[in-house]
């Protein structure tokens, strides 16, 4: 899995700050059931379980465990919107990519 910064995400990315790919499980019934979301987390804030990912540039993109295996084998674009100095970062995954990838339905990796 690769993820990609693109030049605005760079320029939002505090020096202190790196890109979290965090799960949100959303089923009861099972913990495979979630979402999806992308932030900027201070370094410090960093929980342990998180993975870092290869990322362009280097060591600025970490994943939660399950959020890194269901996009494994991925190439991931991050970019950032500003509203102010309100960040959103965001990706070019589907919206709904965390219940197709539950489904075994994202899209081929070459897509």
């Amino acid at each position: 899995m690769t993820f990609r910064l693109d030049d605005l995400a760079r320029t939002a990315l505090r020096p202190d700050e790196v890109v979290v790919v965090d799960w949100h499980v959303t089923g009861l019934c099972c913990a495979d059931s979630g979402e999806f979301s992308v932030r900027a987390l201070r370094r410090s804030r960093l929980p342990r379980r998180f993975r870092p990912v290869d990322a362009l540039p280097h060591n600025v993109v970490y994943a939660h465990p399950t959020a890194w295996a269901h996009l494994a084998k991925r190439d991931v674009a991050v970019s950032c919107r500003r509203v102010g100095p309100l960040r959103w970062f965001t990706t070019d995954l589907p919206p709904d990519a965390g219940l197709r990838a539950c489904l075994g339905r994202l899209p081929p990796v070459n897509a």
